[in-house]
């Protein structure tokens, strides 16, 4: 078993110690990579990793599975809704978030340019109304960074807000960027 190192997610909106719960999060990541990590499931395996260093697929899949489940970000319920698509310019923003961060050795959703998720987004070519963005780095797997993206509540905001309809991801090194929009 590979032991995971966690870091707190950075996030525009403040996050208490009391409302993250980071031993909660450990645990219960540690045991949703122990009990689903397979070969296929991380960064390098297979179903569509070319681009964006992680699998596309099984991506789409989880979110989708949480937002048609409905959940608690935090003490606000959020009912099922609709599922998102994947977007290739979100994904393009995502991708080169991911490696900015990557490259530069640092994690924020400030870009090294001062650039934020919105100018990302719209650089990429996508004209939102709306968008979110969900950073992470240390997790090894797909089913990993959602439970603790689910578990951090401005993170599970933005994978169950309704007004999102596309969506697209990335990871480089251990760097995830999941980027959120609607126009």
């Amino acid at each position: 078993m590979i032991l995971v190192w966690f870091l707190i997610f950075q996030h525009r909106l403040i996050i208490t110690m009391k409302t993250f719960k980071p031993v909660f999060v450990l645990v219960f990541s540690v045991l949703v990579t122990f009990f689903s990590c397979r070969k296929d499931d991380v960064g390098t395996g297979t179903g569509n990793t070319a681009s964006t260093g992680l699998n596309k697929s099984l991506m789409i899949q989880l979110v989708n599975e949480q937002r048609q489940k409905g959940c608690n970000c935090g003490s606000v319920y959020y009912h099922p809704t609709t599922t998102v698509v994947w977007n290739d310019q979100l994904e393009s923003a995502a991708v080169a978030h991911a490696a900015d961060m990557f490259k530069n050795n640092y994690f924020s959703h400030t870009g090294s340019d001062n650039s934020t998720p919105g100018d990302r987004i719209r650089n990429a070519g996508y004209n939102w109304v709306a968008y979110g963005e969900n950073i992470a780095k240390g997790y090894t797997t797909e089913q990993a960074v959602m439970a603790a993206w689910i578990q951090s509540e401005e993170h599970c905001i933005n994978i169950m807000n309704p007004t999102f309809t596309e969506f697209g991801a990335a990871k480089a090194g251990s760097y995830w960027v999941q980027e959120f929009g609607a126009r």
